[in-house]
Formats: C-alpha cells, structure tokens, sequence
C-alpha cells in the first residue's frame, strides 16, 4: 500500500515539473510502470494463499457485452394513487329575447325563350293563271293581357276554265273579331260577311245549251254571321265548370231564298272526388224559306255522362237524349259510352266507345260541300245516326313518330246524297235525296315531325257504303289518300307538298228504254273517274317582313270530276308576295 503511495507521489511530481512533450512521454512511462507494480502485487497476494489442492481450468476467453440501459431525457412519475376531481354544473333557467327579422323571397320566374316580334298586319296579294288574283290581309292587336281584337279580309277569283263558258267564281270575306281575357271568364266574340259567286256551268253533252247570258246560270250567296262564346277560366276542380257558345247566320241568294239559322250549345260539370260528372245542351233552329215552304227544324239534346279515370284507363258513359220537330215531332234515346286504356304511358293507347246523335243540316253546310246545289228544290232534313261503334288505336312509335288506327261501324238515317235535278231539262243543278245507309269507315294516320324544320303526314281512308233504296252511294269514294309534307330551310325557305287520290265514285242517271211502245224510265249509275292531285309551293323569306311566294296546282294536269259533269282546273300557277307591317 506504501509503495502506491510513493508511485502516485511520484506521477503528481513528475506531472507538475514537466511540461509539453516530455510531460506526454514520462506521463505514459510512468503509467506502463504503475499497471505493471499493480499486476506483480496483486500477483503475489494470489499466490499467497493458493492451496496445494486447488484445481483451476483455463477455458477460452469469452467477452460478453452488457445490455445498455438509456436514461430517458424526460423523467416520468408513475402514480399508483390518482386523484381525478368531481366536476358539477347546472343550468340557469332565463328565457333570453331573440328577435328575427324576415327578408322577404321573391317569386320564382321561369326564363323562357324571348318572346316573338308581333307586328299588326299581314297582307297578301298574288296573280295566277286563268285570270286568278288573291288578296288577303290581317290587322290584329299586338300582345294584350285582357284583350285581343282584328279584322280579316279576303279575295279569290278565278275566270275559270278557259274551254268552259262562266266556269269563273269568286270568294270575298270579311270579319271582324275579338277576345277579352279576365280572371275568370274568356269571353270571345265574331262579326262577318261573306260573299261567294259561281255558276251553273256543268251540262250533259247531249243536253247542253247555248249560254248568252251569264246572269242566267249565275248563283250569289250573301252570308251574314256572328258568334260569341264564354268559356270559365278553371282553376279549381272543386268548383262547377262551364261554357257555352252560340252561332247564328242568315243566307240569301239569287233566287229568293234565305236561311235563319240559330245554334247553341253549352255543358256544366263538376268534380266529384275521382268523378266528372256532367251535362251538355245542344239546341239548334233552322228557317229555309223557298218555294216548298217547309215547316221550322229544331233539334234540343240532352247529353248527361260521368267520366272517372285512374294512371291507367279512363272510362265515360253516358245516353244522348234528342228531340227532332221535323218532318214529324219524334223522341230520340243513343247509348253513349267509351273506354281507354294506357298500355304504355303515352306511347299506346286503345280505345273502343259506342255513340249517337241527330246531325242537323242546312243550307249553309251543303252549299260549302257542293256550290252547284238548286236553293230553290232544297228539302232541309236531319240525319239520325242511330249508332256509331267505334275503336282504335293511337300512340308514338318515336319522340318524332304518331299514329293512329281506327274503325267505325255506322248506321245513318236520312244520309244526304248529291243527285242530278232531272226536274231541270238541262240538268246543270244537283239535288238531294236521303237514304238509309250502313257505312263502315277504317282510318289510319302517320305523322313524323323533328322539330319546326321537317312535318310529313300520311292519311288514308276507306269506306264501304251500303244503301237502302239507291243503287250507290251517290258522290262517295271508296278511300281517299292524302300525303303532305313541309320542309323548312333554316327558316328561309318553305317547300309544301300535298298529293291526293280519290277513288272511283258513281253519279245517278236516267236511262230511257222503250218496249212495245212502252217507255221506261230506269235509275242507273254513272262511274266517274278517280282524283289524282298533286300540289306544290315554295316560299322564299326575303327578310322577316317580306317574302315571295309561288303555287303550283294540279301538276299532272289530270282531268278530274270531282261532281258530275262539273270538270275541275287543270295545271295552274299562282305566285305573289306577302308583307308583314
């Protein structure tokens, strides 16, 4: 322990007296002799008290690294004993004032397209072939909340045929109309004068006569009307609906003839739950006066039905009540009921109904049909359409294709027919006679429409007539067909097609057979050919107020008879301009 001593004694000494690199030198000699005097030492004590005994193994040496342990940075107290405090609320019971103030919402708008340019007036004057002028002319009120009013006016003449002698007519026109719109009602009103000229130019062959003056075959229709209609604005189905509309016109001609002619017709209704219940009123009165001096014609019918519909089939049922004062003071009873189902929404829908009705005729219907009728032999009679059972079909194939196919079964009493006048020796005026007639009608209808710029439609017709005291039905064609088109060139050009066909019809005629000196009068039918028609025009728009325009009619120059002995234009042009202002 001494020796120790005296060695660190020595290191201090030897530390503090040298200096720089003779310090660094005697520093490790000095430690290499303590380490060797320490290991002697200790060497000796071993072997002091070692026993002779003792057995001691020497294995390699094996060096053995001790886990290290890392004193954490952050020291950590783990508490056994955790005190977590007890919190307690409670709420204070005060009402506190709020006050709101509301800003008020406008109204939704829907933003539609911008509304069209509206101008008063449309004129429109042309010239076409066979010495045939038109003009035309509108003066409307512009766009109005409570009213609409305007006056329309119209000429058409032709020189006609120029291989036929007075075949020229004429048609003038002239009315005066108006509607007011309120809350409630629309109420619509109509003044007008019409004036139509023609003449009795159509002849048999072998009895045709020598015309020098025009007056004599000369026929002038002066037409007085008006008409006023109310209808209720319907806004809540919880209320009764209601409208009603009357017509009344007065007719004279050339040959002392006139007609007084009154029409009223109306219905009320009103929802009840899913059921409409309603019923209409129809009245009409007609005065002809002529040499045959018939009796007054009134018809009143009764039409009550109930209508109740669900998402998918709607079903009316209802009877026609009438009563006719001509030519005998009769009660009149029609089924009426009809049925549709949806198939699919909007797109096929059937439909089979059965229903009635008295038709009342007069002078004015028939002159509009056919111009060459004699006033003066004129016997006014209604027709009884004791049933009409019908049925069909109608939908969309596309959002730019519709159809629609039906059939009709129909028994008329009392149907007009167009005859020669035989009474008149040169038999240029047509008459009527009525017959019991059961007619079956098949329709069908094809339209495609893609948008404004392209409309075709096709239309055909057949019919089968049988009569009961006449050979045919007299002036009626089998079928008829029809095809139009328009066509419209980003809206500067309009292209119009129209073809028509009519099929063959039958004329009545007096055959003369003698027999042993016997002369017979013997009823006989007469084919007149059938109708081929094809029209076309074009419309050139120049600007938005002026355009041109130009007609083509009868384009396969076909000669035609459309009434007995009354042959039709051929190929004709007409071409003119129209101005808006």
């Amino acid at each position: 322990m001494s020796n120790s001593k005296n060695i660190l004694t020595a290191l201090r000494y030897c530390e503090s007296s040298l200096s720089g690199a003779k310090r660094k030198r005697s520093y490790l000699f000095l430690t290499g002799l303590v380490m060797l005097l320490f290991s002697s030492t200790g060497f000796s004590q071993v072997n002091k008290s070692r026993d002779s005994t003792e057995i001691i193994s020497i294995d390699p040496y094996k060096p053995i690294l001790s886990d290290a342990f890392k004193i954490k940075s952050n020291p950590s107290i783990k508490d056994t004993n955790k005190l977590i405090p007890e919190l307690k609320y409670s709420f204070l019971n005060k009402q506190i004032p709020v006050s709101f103030e509301i800003d008020p919402i406008k109204a939704a708008k829907i933003k539609g397209e911008p509304l069209v340019k509206l101008y008063r007036g449309y004129a429109k004057v042309g010239f076409g072939t066979n010495a045939t002028p038109l003009a035309e002319i509108y003066y409307n009120a512009k766009r109005s909340k409570t009213m609409s009013y305007g006056i329309y006016g119209k000429h058409f003449s032709s020189k006609g045929i120029s291989s036929i002698d007075y075949s020229g007519f004429s048609e003038n026109k002239l009315n005066v109309f108006g509607k007011h719109f309120s809350k409630d009602f629309t109420t619509y009103g109509k003044l007008g004068y019409t004036k139509n000229v023609n003449h009795y130019y159509g002849f048999p062959e072998q009895n045709a006569p020598i015309i020098e003056n025009a007056d004599a075959i000369r026929q002038e229709l002066d037409k007085l009307s008006a008409a006023f209609s109310l209808t209720r604005n319907f806004t809540d189905s919880s209320q009764f609906d209601y409208n009603f509309d009357i017509d009344f016109h007065n007719i004279n001609d050339l040959y002392q003839v006139s007609e007084n002619h009154f029409e009223a017709n109306g219905k009320l209704s009103k929802y009840h739950k899913k059921e409409l219940y309603a019923i209409g009123i129809d009245m009409n009165y007609n005065k002809l006066i002529n040499p045959l001096n018939q009796d007054n014609n009134m018809v009143v019918g009764l039409n009550p039905h109930i209508k109740t519909s669900t998402d998918k089939w709607q079903f009316q049922v209802g009877v026609g009540l009438y009563l006719n004062s001509y030519p005998n003071t009769k009660f009149h009873f029609y089924p009426q009921a009809e049925f549709k189902y949806n198939v699919v929404e909007h797109i096929v829908i059937p439909y089979v109904g059965i229903r009635g009705g008295l038709i009342s005729n007069n002078l004015n219907d028939f002159y509009n049909e056919n111009p060459f009728i004699n006033t003066e032999s004129l016997v006014i009679q209604n027709s009884n359409q004791k049933y009409d059972i019908y049925g069909g079909i109608r939908g969309s194939l596309s959002s730019k294709i519709t159809f629609n196919t039906s059939f009709s079964q129909q028994k008329i009493q009392g149907m007009p027919l167009y005859v020669k006048d035989f009474s008149n020796l040169i038999e240029n005026k047509f008459v009527l006679v009525y017959d019991t007639v059961s007619l079956s009608k098949v329709t069908g209808e094809l339209t495609y429409q893609k948008l404004e710029k392209i409309k075709i439609l096709f239309g055909g017709n057949y019919y089968s007539y049988s009569t009961k005291n006449e050979i045919e039905a007299w002036h009626k064609p089998n079928f008829k067909l029809s095809l139009s088109g328009i066509y419209d060139l980003s809206d500067k050009i309009m292209v119009r097609a129209d073809i028509y066909h009519f099929s063959k019809q039958y004329a009545k005629t007096l055959n003369t057979i003698t027999t042993n000196n016997t002369v017979t009068i013997v009823e006989d039918a007469k084919e007149l050919d059938g109708v081929f028609d094809i029209n076309l025009s074009f419309e050139y728009r120049y600007t938005k107020k002026l355009s041109a325009f130009i007609q083509f009619n009868n384009i396969a120059s076909t000669p035609y008879k459309k009434w007995d002995d009354y042959p039709t234009q051929r190929f004709g042009v007409l071409g003119g301009l129209t101005y808006s202002f």
